[in-house]
C-alpha cells in the first residue's frame, strides 16, 4: 500500500485511490510550476518620486502609475510617495537598498556611483527609438550593475533645459552669479563665470525670495508649479540637454516578480513611450504661455550656447565611463 493509501483508508481502493492520488499530484504540480491556485498574488510596490505630485514632471509619473494600476490590476499595484517621505537626493539610495521598490527621478542624482548614467540627458531621439535600437537594454545592464536597479523607461524626453535668472546678465556673461545647479550642468555654469549652488528643488523658491541665489538651471517645465515664476525675470537659451527622468525598480524586487507581472510593467513602459510625445507637445505650449504671462523674457544666447553646454557634458560622461559612452552614444542621435 502507498503512503497516500496508508493515510487514507478507503474501502475498495482501485479507481478511487487513483483519482485521489491524481488530484494531489495535480495540486503539487500547480505549486511547483506557479499556476492555478498558487499563482502569484497582486504585489504592492512602493515608489518614491523626486518631486511632489503638483509639479509638472511628477504629474505624469503619478498618471502613469494610476494607469498601470488599472491595466495591471490583480498583478501589481503602485503607491507613490514624494520627497516629504523620502528626500529627493536620497531616493536612489533607498531604491538600491530596497527601502522603496521603485524610484522616479533624474540620473544626475546618482552620478556619484554611475557617472555616465546621465548620458540620457544628451539623447536627441525618443524613448521608443531607444527601446528599438538597444539603448534601453544597455541602460538596464548598467543600472543593474551600478545601483541594483532595473531601468523601465523614462519620462520627459525632449524637454530642454534653460538658465533662468532674477536679474539681467552683463555683457552676455553670468560672472559672479550664484546659480542653483546640478551635476548635469555644473561645468557649463562654471565656464559662464557663475558659481553653482546645490539644493533640492523644494528649497529653491525660498532661496530666490531671499536672493540667496541669482538664478537656476531647470527645464522648460515646472517654473510656475514651484512658484519660481514670481521671482524669475529671464530665461536664457536656446534650450540644451533633455530632462530625462527615469522610472526604476529595485533589481531584487524585479527578479522576484512573476513573469506576467514583469510583462505588464514592461508593456506599460512601452505604452508610456508612445503616449508621451503627445503629452509633451501640449505641456510645452502651456508652460511657455505661463512664463510669458509671468513676464519672463527669453534671451537668445546664440547657437554656441547649446553646443558648448552639450560638448562639456559629453566630455564629463566620457570621463565617467568611456567604454559605455562609446557604445551608447550612436544610439542616442536622431534617426
Amino acid at each position: 500500500m502507498s503512503c497516500v493509501q496508508g493515510l487514507i483508508h478507503i474501502p475498495g481502493e482501485g479507481r478511487t485511490m487513483k483519482k485521489i492520488t491524481g488530484v494531489l499530484l495535480t495540486g503539487i504540480a500547480a505549486i511547483v510550476l506557479g499556476f492555478g491556485p498558487a499563482q502569484a498574488a497582486e504585489v504592492k510596490l512602493k515608489a518614491a518620486s523626486f518631486l511632489p505630485r503638483q509639479v509638472t514632471f511628477a504629474k505624469y509619473f503619478y498618471q502613469w502609475a494610476e494607469e498601470t494600476n488599472k491595466q495591471c490590476k490583480g498583478k501589481v499595484n503602485i503607491s507613490v510617495v514624494g520627497p516629504a517621505a523620502v528626500p529627493s537626493l536620497k531616493q536612489w539610495q533607498a531604491l538600491k537598498s530596497g527601502v522603496v521598490d521603485m524610484h522616479f527621478g533624474p540620473p544626475t542624482y546618482y552620478s556619484g556611483v554611475f557617472p555616465a548614467g546621465d548620458v540620457m540627458s544628451l539623447a536627441q531621439n525618443e524613448a521608443a527609438d531607444q527601446r528599438a535600437n538597444g539603448a534601453i537594454k544597455l541602460l538596464q545592464e548598467e543600472h543593474r550593475k551600478k545601483i541594483n536597479a532595473h531601468y523601465l523607461t523614462s519620462i520627459s524626453q525632449g524637454v530642454p533645459f534653460f538658465l533662468y535668472t532674477i536679474k539681467p546678465i552683463v555683457d552676455g556673461k553670468f560672472t559672479g552669479f550664484r546659480m542653483r545647479s546640478a551635476s548635469i550642468y555644473d561645468a557649463f555654469i562654471k565656464e559662464l563665470g557663475a558659481n553653482p549652488v546645490r539644493m533640492a528643488p523644494p528649497a529653491v523658491r525660498t532661496a530666490l525670495e531671499r536672493k540667496a541665489v541669482d538664478g537656476y538651471g531647470w527645464p522648460l517645465w515646472g517654473v510656475k508649479s514651484f512658484g519660481w515664476d514670481k521671482f524669475t525675470k529671464f530665461r536664457h537659451g536656446p534650450g540644451f540637454f533633455t530632462a530625462t527622468t527615469g522610472i526604476l525598480i529595485n533589481q531584487d524586487k524585479w527578479t522576484s516578480l512573476a513573469e506576467d507581472q514583469r510583462k505588464c510593467l514592461t508593456d506599460m513602459a512601452i505604452w508610456l513611450e508612445k503616449e508621451f510625445p503627445k503629452w509633451r507637445a501640449a505641456e510645452d505650449a502651456g508652460e511657455l504661455k505661463a512664463q510669458d504671462a509671468a513676464g519672463i523674457k527669453y534671451v537668445d544666447m546664440g547657437p554656441k550656447f547649446k553646443e558648448r553646454a552639450e560638448e562639456l557634458h559629453w566630455e564629463t560622461m566620457t570621463k565617467g565611463d568611456a567604454e559605455f559612452v562609446k557604445k551608447i552614444r550612436p544610439l542616442l542621435g536622431r534617426k
